[in-house]
């Protein structure tokens, strides 16, 4: 019998560790196709393969920050999965924390890009000498920024951090409504 638990729990592990990897190559790829989507001006890959640092700072900032929301997300998902027992209500609960983390940090990742461009103009406006209407942070990007792509870098991973806090316990209120409901 305990070697059946061993065994058990050693194949729960691995779920849980497959699981983790397909959502985080989904999210991967959802965030990389609303990037591409969202920056007309920039081809990504291109720009990479041109070795643009700092597009590769700004996409690496995007990629973090989603990995940083979608981690929580799967920690809410593999609580449901506790070796010697299964909690349908964590589950549910830990996908909707998903559901609602990644298209938030999308979200306010793409809304964070236009408010700095709002902040960095309202600056830029200041300091006599430089022409406002020539500044686009997709063209600053592609002529290689770094500075740019670092103001986004920090901006889009200090949004992570407080949207992964914000959504960190959101599926154990949900799995125990849930449970109520299946009693």
């Amino acid at each position: 019998m305990a070697v059946e638990m061993v065994i058990l729990d050693l194949l729960v592990a691995v779920i849980q560790l497959v699981l983790a990897v397909a959502l985080a190559l989904f999210s991967i790829t959802i965030a990389l196709n609303i990037l591409d989507r969202t920056t007309k001006q920039i081809n990504e890959f291109e720009e990479l393969r041109n070795r643009n640092v700092a597009v590769g700072v700004y996409i690496a900032g995007i990629l973090i920050a989603v990995g940083n929301v979608v981690g929580q997300a799967v920690s809410g998902i593999s609580k449901a999965v506790i070796p010697g027992q299964f909690n349908v209500g964590a589950i549910i609960g830990g996908i909707i924390q998903l559901f609602i983390g990644l298209p938030l940090a999308i979200i306010l990742i793409v809304w964070a890009q236009n408010r700095v461009y709002s902040w960095l103009i309202k600056i830029a406006e200041t300091i006599p000498g430089v022409d406002v209407k020539e500044f686009d942070v997709e063209k600053e990007l592609k002529n290689g920024n770094v500075a740019m792509a670092a103001i986004l870098f920090g901006t889009f991973l200090a949004i992570s951090f407080v949207i992964s806090q914000g959504i960190s316990f959101l599926s154990e209120p949900i799995a125990s409504a849930i449970t109520s409901l299946i009693r």
